[in-house]
């Protein structure tokens, strides 16, 4: 091999070693703070489907003081499980939904209020819908209808319009989204319920 062959074989995995260890270095000072926001999310995300206020300028220490105060985890069988409290009473509980949606899966929180006969609320963890199409289950206008849905004997436990006992509007343009939602919804409560009321 020629020197000039040589020289660059060694800049170049120089070069590979240097970013490699810079990107290394970034991930190791970062990683902290990235798994903190990830748990401030999921903070935000449960006090949302409870339905308790919060602001989202709120300070870490702020969110992470709301959410001890209002909610406390635990686990029946396999499923964890977290209880709503507003002024130390029990208002209610929520569990970890996730299902497919059109491009990967949906992962959310359903809440349900104590006596297990109306939805709190529903907020969305991760998901990989279309931005503008899919991904507007994002959006307060599509989560907000989810609240106060009363919960009958029998699944599907939610509807969308215009079906007979429906009670929610799909969004238009993403069919396969709005589907995949009510059923991941109306499978998680089902499975949820049964095991809650199994379970007094």
């Amino acid at each position: 091999m020629k020197k000039g062959s040589l020289y660059s074989v060694f800049f170049m995995m120089t070069i590979t070693a240097v970013f490699t260890f810079a990107l290394s270095t970034l991930n190791q000072n970062t990683i902290t703070a990235v798994q903190g926001n990830q748990i401030i999310k999921h903070q935000k995300k449960l006090l949302y489907a409870f339905n308790i206020p919060f602001d989202d300028n709120m300070k870490t220490e702020e969110i992470n003081a709301l959410y001890d105060t209002h909610i406390k985890e635990s686990k029946q069988g396999s499923m964890l499980i977290y209880e709503g409290h507003i002024n130390n009473q029990l208002i209610g509980y929520a569990t970890e939904m996730e299902g497919p949606g059109l491009w990967g899966n949906i992962h959310g929180i359903v809440a349900v209020n104590k006596d297990l006969n109306n939805i709190l609320g529903i907020d969305f963890l991760a998901h990989s819908e279309t931005p503008g199409l899919g991904g507007r289950i994002d959006e307060n206008w599509f989560k907000e209808q989810f609240r106060s849905i009363e919960l009958n004997n029998s699944s599907p436990y939610v509807l969308y319009r215009p079906s007979p006992n429906g009670t929610v509007d799909a969004i238009a343009g993403a069919t396969l989204t709005s589907k995949a939602v009510l059923n991941i919804v109306n499978d998680r409560l089902n499975e949820f319920l049964e095991l809650k009321k199994g379970g007094k």
